[in-house]
């Protein structure tokens, strides 16, 4: 993103219009599209672009973060198919008006443990089962220590 790309605060019920506003003033091609999880908000985000002139602007929105949804874009930008796609697997925002969200990366079967990976509240599966280096297996420590993004809530107690 360049310093002179403006970023903007809209609505999830303004999402659509906001967008298609962005597309008649010659923004028309989405760059890309994602979402950002602060552990306390989760943000929907657009980078919208003029190839012609490099003129930019990225929409930002905020979703509930219990019940992530907002409406697609993909009616107004094709282009904007497959990051919906990764997006709503990735991160586990539902989006309406559209399809089906036939998985890009998971072809196994959902389960919770594997929903929404890129979430802050997903488990770190690989962390979890893999053991930790330099922890004697056979000896309990006093003080227990986590692999560096492991929450003790994701680890059984043995």
């Amino acid at each position: 993103m360049n310093a002179t790309d403006v970023i903007v605060d809209v609505l999830v019920d303004d999402w659509v219009e906001s967008c298609n506003e962005r597309a008649e003033r010659g923004l028309d091609v989405v760059d890309w599209l994602t979402a950002v999880d602060t552990a306390d908000r989760l943000y929907l985000l657009v980078h919208l672009v003029d190839p012609g002139s490099g003129n930019a602007e990225m929409l930002r929105c905020e979703l509930d973060v219990e019940a992530p949804r907002a409406p697609s874009v993909v009616a107004r930008f094709p282009g904007a198919d497959w990051h919906e796609r990764e997006t709503s697997e990735m991160f586990g925002i539902e989006f309406t008006d559209r399809g089906d969200l036939e998985p890009l990366l998971w072809r196994q079967a959902r389960t919770p443990a594997l929903s929404a990976p890129l979430r802050k509240t997903s488990a770190l599966t690989a962390r979890v089962d893999t053991p930790w280096p330099g922890r004697d297996q056979n000896e309990r420590s006093r003080r227990r220590k986590l692999p560096p993004g492991v929450r003790a809530e994701w680890v059984d107690d043995e």
